[in-house]
């Protein structure tokens, strides 16, 4: 089958090492080479989504056998169209939201009546010089969920028997690793994206006081957008040597083609550490 990379261990061991070559105008994207499988377990001229329910308990092993070419998802042309998203789209759709929002906590907090109710006698007056932190504090959480998303939603392991969790699975997370190099469903959709931002939003609104409140889900609107940028940036940027985006990049090849039930952190290795998911160490 065209474009299909089997991942042998000699297989993952190039393409973690050797991701980087020389070109007359500076650093590229090494992507494996092809290695025929044969024939697959999917028709590669029809649509996946449908088809992948199907594999049962050969789905895990499927998945994680990466292919270079684009992947067909829906025979509808306006679905097929929804899944795929520029990566300027993203700053393009949530940044004015972000600068607005950073105003508007700012200004809230400027007034002196956000205070943070300690007991139903004591609270604590958010003042206005502490927007700064924290917006900063949101975006750390957002770095925790992200984490949490991306090791405990888009890795989980649907059963073998359930067609519709396998297939949910492939919609999420699962067609980018068996096509990573689709440059077109690096970032979330605005539409998909905006469904878990709402639901953050509403969660935070009734927990904490507005001022408070948005301006931490602000922050961890600005931590999903770096999320997004670094992520698109990993597969198809070109970082100085030793940068702690090439090590992020190193990090994230290995995930892909040697590592995938480890190294969870996009943009930060931190939570890796504590949850005992940290890839080890390699010199690129």
């Amino acid at each position: 089958m065209e474009g299909c990379l089997r991942v042998t261990s000699e297989a993952a061991e190039k393409a973690s090492r050797w991701f980087w070559i020389k070109t007359g105008t500076g650093q590229d994207l090494l992507r494996p080479g092809r290695i025929a499988l044969g024939k697959d377990l999917v028709d590669w001229r029809k649509p996946l989504a449908w088809q992948v329910g199907h594999l049962g308990e050969k789905y895990d092993a499927w998945v994680h056998q990466p292919v270079d070419r684009p992947i067909r998802l829906f025979e509808s042309d306006f679905f097929e169209a929804n899944t795929k998203t520029a990566w300027y789209m993203v700053p393009a759709v949530w940044m004015p939201l972000v600068i607005y929002l950073s105003w508007y906590c700012y200004s809230l907090l400027a007034q002196g009546s956000t205070r943070l109710f300690i007991t139903s006698d004591y609270s604590i007056l958010i003042h206005k010089y502490s927007f700064p932190f924290i917006f900063l504090v949101g975006v750390f959480m957002w770095s925790f969920v992200e984490y949490c998303i991306h090791r405990f939603l888009f890795h989980m392991r649907p059963p073998a028997h359930n067609y519709y969790l396998i297939t949910l699975h492939f919609l999420l997370h699962g067609q980018h690793h068996k096509s990573p190099f689709d440059g077109s469903r690096l970032v979330f959709p605005p539409g998909i994206a905006s469904i878990v931002i709402g639901a953050f939003y509403l969660i935070l609104k009734q927990l904490l006081p507005e001022g408070l409140g948005l301006s931490l889900f602000v922050g961890g609107l600005c931590g999903y957008v770096i999320y997004d940028m670094i992520h698109y940036y990993l597969h198809y940027g070109s970082p100085r040597k030793g940068s702690y985006l090439y090590g992020l990049k190193a990090y994230h090849v290995k995930h892909h083609f040697e590592h995938q039930r480890a190294g969870f952190g996009i943009t930060t290795t931190f939570w890796d550490y504590p949850f005992n998911t940290v890839i080890p160490k390699q010199t690129f």
